[in-house]
């Protein structure tokens, strides 16, 4: 009834259906007339091109889907080659919608003759006479024109078939309308179909698939499986399959397995695997792109999103409420798992936020790249740094950094710094190398949001006053494992244009940013058990290496100001993997370290990862030395050559020409003084005199050995045996001088800030003590304003005016006198 009427509205009114076909065929004669008079226009290219490629396939490295994105909203559709698409389909279309294709020239005659004469005959439409050229050119002028069903629309889409066929071969024709036709559920093209109905390409449908999908263009909605059109279909399928074999198309054995073979649809729902993957490769993905193989490897894609909920979960005690997580092929740069939440639909935690893009301060993760920085300079992995209270000026003003454990730990290894993250050892390397040099070298690492000057981060930048994201982290740290090699990561491993063909894209060229020989250093450094033991003791979740089967991996932690974010970022050979734990919203978290929070979840992950590899035969163990680096054994104290006096000497790896010549001067051997302990001068008895190995501190750590207990050699004699008058000890063979000022410095300019607080404007005095003492007690301008124990620090409320700063002890010892300016 519905095509009746829609005939009526087509042709003129008239008494009776004769009078009415009358009045139709004189129009068609205009139709005619008007089709000769517009034969000769061609048909424009752009509205052929198959450039408005409406969905988007995302698989993982191994063509499993992940997600099918549409980018319209009426629907999706993936253009692929004739070829492509199997023979069945073809043939069944042809069968159900122009059994006469290939013998017309876009407008079947014959159909025409019989729909007319049945019209004339039954009084209604019995049947139509669209061709498939005519059902092609509809589709076309709908994507040109508002969709309308009138007269001069079927005028005009007339017209536009003529040209088709005068324009295009058959076989063009066919992939055209298999690219464009509707198959329902938002689906565009058999390719789309294929992959929605039964999660394959077009070129694997079975001949019973290949009739369904057929049926489906002549009535999307009515067919529709999954909203009660399923016998509909069913019955139009079987109608097409008997048809096929009279047609020739199959034989009488397929048509029998073709109605028996069970349908089995994959579903209403679509995978929705990587979320955060998929959205971010939507963004950047071309017009022209139909699929995307992305690197991800699925099943530890799987493994690391479930290991970060389990994270959340297990912390949600201490004020945590998400996670993300990266895992990236050193070799390639591809990400093997992406996550980017603990969980994509918890609204509550803005579970879509992406957490690897993500802008959050690193904390002490930035720390390796500083000294990397110091060892190209010259420093060496055995260098003594001192992490005692220091105070360093800045154009901000006085930055007096501190360690986490808020204690100092005196004469630091640059590898035990490092490893056990200390921040004053850290903040005095970035003052080494330069702010302004250290942060080029971390915007050439790809650390491209450190947009502020030097300046605005100041030292603190080694600490993780700037913003980074955990994908800017991972690669960072991938070029580490590389020997400094940086590039950017790699999500997709090739892209599939409309017409099926793949490319890979191009990946930039890696680029040197650190000397090899200063990455590996830094390697070992990081991988360094031990050296991790005094900052944060044995037995942690770093320690992987006997977990992943021997494969030793390089980590560091890392924590934001108030514990805002968590960090944990480390490499083997093989795969590198970035952790971050804390709250989208800026929440902090309680008592969480890198240790407790982050550090966990990295180490699980990178034991899966490390497996993959494990399990594919690709695994390399250890970290390779580059040429240009060699072994020497040292003493840990010093850090200078081990002597036949140190006791538990290590070895360690320096850089050709960087190995320290000298051997230890802080084990010595002394005369001491049974009775009391002091040093022995050349009148003791020998009775009364034993030969030990004692620690001597330098001057400037003397003061801090002593108030933490530590045992060191007298620089006093015994008064039962004194030195002869001509002896002096080590310390008045150095400096007659027992207290220095260390900080303000000789000269410096102050300025009194008129919109500050006078109680605010502090500044802090710092002093050596060469020896043992009890207090330092502080003047200025020859007025005693404090007196402190170690570390012997004090303040002092700034004044305006010139001032003479002073320390002295209680044996009456004094310090050079410091003359400052404040305006």
């Amino acid at each position: 009834m519905a095509r009746s009427q829609q005939t009526r509205r087509y042709c003129p009114k008239a008494d009776g259906v004769v009078g009415g076909a009358v009045a139709c065929l004189l129009l068609g004669a205009l139709c005619v007339s008007a089709l000769d008079l517009l034969w000769d226009i061609d048909v424009p290219a752009s509205a052929l091109a198959p450039k408005n490629v409406q969905a988007l396939r995302i698989s993982d490295r191994d063509g499993t889907l992940l997600r099918e994105v549409l980018s319209r909203p009426d629907g999706r559709a993936n253009w692929v080659p004739l070829e492509q698409i199997a023979r069945h389909v073809i043939d069944a279309t042809l069968a159900g919608e122009d059994r006469r294709f290939y013998q017309h020239d876009g407008i079947d005659r014959r159909a025409v003759g019989r729909a007319f004469a049945q019209l004339l005959a039954r009084r209604h439409v019995v049947s139509g006479a669209s061709t498939l050229t005519m059902q092609l050119a509809r589709l076309v002028d709908s994507a040109q024109h508002a969709r309308r069903r009138d007269l001069w629309s079927k005028v005009r889409q007339t017209v536009l078939a003529l040209r088709l066929e005068r324009a295009l071969s058959k076989d063009e024709i066919l992939w055209q309308y298999l690219n464009r036709a509707p198959y329902g559920n938002g689906t565009f093209g058999v390719q789309a179909a294929a992959r929605r109905y039964f999660d394959k390409p077009a070129s694997a449908l079975s001949l019973a698939e290949a009739a369904l999908l057929a049926a489906l263009p002549r009535s999307p909605r009515g067919y529709d499986p999954f909203r009660g059109g399923r016998a509909r279909l069913v019955a139009r399928q079987r109608f097409l399959l008997r048809r096929m074999r009279e047609l020739g198309m199959c034989s009488d054995e397929q048509l029998r397995m073709a109605l028996g073979e069970p349908i089995r649809y994959r579903g209403a729902r679509r995978p929705f695997r990587a979320p955060h993957l998929a959205r971010a490769l939507v963004s950047v993905a071309g017009d022209d792109a139909a699929a995307i193989k992305s690197s991800i490897d699925l099943e530890l894609q799987r493994q690391v999103q479930t290991l970060a909920s389990q994270t959340v979960k297990r912390l949600a005690d201490h004020g945590v409420s998400n996670a993300a997580a990266l895992v990236v092929d050193n070799h390639s740069g591809e990400v093997l798992a992406y996550v980017g939440s603990a969980d994509f639909g918890d609204a509550d935690h803005a579970g879509q936020v992406d957490g690897t893009q993500a802008l959050r301060q690193p904390g002490s993760t930035l720390k390796p790249f500083t000294y990397a920085m110091g060892i190209e300079q010259g420093l060496t992995v055995s260098t003594l740094l001192e992490d005692l209270p220091a105070h360093f000026t800045t154009p901000e003003g006085d930055y007096a950094p501190k360690n986490y454990d808020r204690r100092f730990h005196g004469p630091v290894r640059l590898a035990v710094a490092l490893a056990s993250s200390y921040n004053v050892p850290a903040v005095r390397v970035a003052e080494y190398v330069g702010s302004e040099r250290l942060l080029e070298r971390l915007r050439a690492l790809g650390f491209e949001n450190l947009d502020k000057t030097a300046r605005h981060y100041g030292l603190g930048l080694t600490l993780g006053n700037g913003e980074v994201t955990l994908q800017q982290l991972a690669a960072a740290y991938v070029a580490l494992a590389n020997g400094g090699m940086y590039r950017p990561l790699s999500l997709v491993r090739a892209v599939r244009d409309p017409r099926g063909r793949w490319t890979k894209p191009a990946r930039p060229k890696a680029q040197r940013v650190f000397d090899a020989r200063a990455a590996y250093l830094i390697t070992r450094v990081l991988s360094d058990a031990m050296a991790r033991i005094p900052g944060f003791g044995r037995d942690t979740p770093l320690d992987v290496e006997s977990l992943t089967g021997g494969f030793p991996a390089a980590v560091k932690t890392g924590t934001s100001k108030d514990f805002r974010d968590n960090w944990t970022v480390g490499f083997t050979r093989d795969v590198t993997v970035a952790v971050w734990v804390g709250n989208f919203d800026g929440k902090p978290m309680r008592r969480v370290s890198g240790i407790t929070g982050a550090g966990p979840l990295w180490a699980e992950v990178i034991i899966a990862a490390q497996r993959r590899y494990d399990r594919d035969g690709h695994a390399r163990r250890g970290f390779s030395r580059p040429r240009g680096v060699v072994e020497r054994r040292i003493c840990p104290h010093s850090g200078k050559l081990a002597s036949a006096r140190c006791e538990g000497a290590i070895d360690a790896e320096f850089i050709t020409g960087h190995a320290p010549t000298a051997e230890c001067d802080h084990h010595v051997d002394v005369a001491i003084d049974r009775r009391n302990g002091l040093l022995a001068g050349p009148g003791c008895a020998h009775e009364h005199v034993e030969q030990r190995v004692m620690l001597r501190f330098p001057p400037t750590y003397r003061a801090w050995a002593h108030a933490r207990g530590i045992a060191q050699a007298p620089t006093t004699y015994s008064p039962h045996c004194p030195a002869a008058t001509h002896v002096a000890t080590p310390e008045r063979k150095r400096s007659r001088e027992r207290v220095t000022i260390r900080f303000p410095v000789q000269g410096d300019r102050y300025y009194v800030d008129p919109d500050l607080a006078r109680r605010y404007q502090q500044l802090p005095l710092e002093a050596s003590v060469n020896g043992d003492a009890a207090r330092v007690r502080w003047l200025v301008d020859g007025k005693a304003i404090a007196s402190a124990s170690f570390p012997y620090s004090a303040s002092w409320r700034l004044r305006r005016g010139r001032h003479t700063i002073e320390a002295r002890l209680p044996d009456g010892s004094r310090s050079t006198p410091v003359r400052i300016t404040v305006r």
